[in-house]
């Protein structure tokens, strides 16, 4: 999976740069464009193809803006329930007003910064958590029960893996603050590279040492140690730098839509706050991180990550006018783009219906925070 969605983000990269090479005069090289996913859509596939793309962005970066919000505060709670006994579901209350003030920020050419943080911070959590992983190996006899898995938990895990590579929805947005913008498949393909030199030990260390004890989030699973606290809040660190990464875009979109001036002012104030409120509602409401991942990445991550970004690109290399041809795309690449997009589909619808179900299951339904404070 993260070979395919290295793929279509390098495809959603030379997307834009097409349309920049076709219409200069409206996707000039110097401006920065709010809304470039959505213009990449319109140009393929016509107004629809647009409000498309325009709804599942916003969904998908507002499910993701809600459970790094979830995720902090559990780790926060872990690592300070000792000192602070107020419980995951107040520190979410907590981040949101520390982060509302960096949530007025322009574009991430504004706070480059953060993204640096981002990446060093879960860069030393992910090899402590691996460390730790590796003693828990050695010194405790963990005895792994093993179960019968059902399509439904292959397609709910289907899900979940398409969230962790759901960063298409950002792509064209970090784009446009290149100075080079050709280069952004490169960028891709380099930040696909370290997300899987920084993932897979994890993941896989996990599944040997735990087994089925692994709990969604491996973290809270792991042996006290210094360690663990360390990559605690260093991943807690992670996870607000990267909630405001993937919640600009959100508020850049609805400021172009609602025609909030570029400037910073009374409007992009209310709006944004706005934003953050309702993913408070949202965290408060369904606390249950993994529910929320697992439907945001069967549902709209599946769309701009594996069907979409393919879809465009071989439309735009089809299309007929009055600029230089583009190369004809070679049949394997144009069998394996319809076959991304149907097994896109495919997978996606049915780890949709299996997320909706486990969400509204009686049996699974949790307690949204707001009822237990009365």
């Amino acid at each position: 999976m993260s070979l395919v969605a290295c793929y279509g983000g390098s495809r959603l990269g030379k997307c834009w740069t097409i349309l920049e090479e076709r219409y200069p005069e409206i996707y000039p090289k110097h401006l920065q464009t709010r809304n470039p996913y959505a213009c990449i859509a319109h140009r393929t596939l016509g107004d629809w193809g647009s409000r498309i793309v325009s709804a599942c962005v916003q969904i998908t970066l507002f499910g993701a803006g809600t459970v790094y919000l979830i995720l902090a505060a559990e780790l926060l709670d872990d690592l300070l329930k000792g000192l602070i006994p107020i419980g995951p579901c107040t520190w979410v209350l907590i981040l949101a007003a520390f982060l509302l003030p960096a949530m007025w920020l322009g574009s991430p050419k504004d706070f480059w910064g953060v993204a640096v943080g981002a990446l060093l911070t879960t860069a030393f959590s992910c090899l402590f958590m691996f460390t730790q992983i590796m003693i828990d190996g050695m010194q405790f006899s963990i005895h792994r029960n093993t179960r019968q898995h059902t399509f439904a938990n292959f397609f709910m895990a289907y899900g979940t893996i398409a969230f962790s590579f759901g960063g298409a929805s950002t792509f064209p947005t970090i784009q446009n603050d290149m100075l080079d913008r050709s280069r952004f498949p490169f960028s891709v393909a380099v930040g696909f590279i370290l997300i899987m030199v920084l993932y897979l030990p994890v993941a896989i260390g996990g599944m040997l040492v735990y087994g089925e004890t692994v709990s969604p989030n491996i973290a809270l699973t792991l042996g006290d140690s210094w360690l663990v606290d360390a990559a605690n809040l260093l991943m807690a660190c992670h996870l607000i730098l990267a909630f405001l990464i993937v919640t600009n875009p959100v508020s850049q979109e609805l400021e172009h839509i609602m025609n909030v001036p570029h400037e910073f002012g009374r409007q992009r104030l209310w709006l944004r706050s706005s934003l953050i409120l309702g993913m408070v509602l949202m965290a408060e409401s369904i606390p249950q991180f993994g529910k929320i991942l697992s439907l945001v990445g069967g549902s709209t991550i599946t769309l701009l990550t594996f069907v979409l970004p393919p879809l465009c690109y071989m439309k735009l290399c089809d299309q007929i006018g009055p600029w230089p041809p583009l190369r004809p795309i070679p049949i394997h690449e144009r069998v394996f783009i319809y076959e991304m997009i149907g097994l896109g589909i495919f997978g996606g619808t049915v780890a949709t219906y299996n997320s909706l179900v486990s969400i509204f299951s009686p049996n699974s339904f949790s307690r949204p925070c707001y009822f237990n404070w009365w």
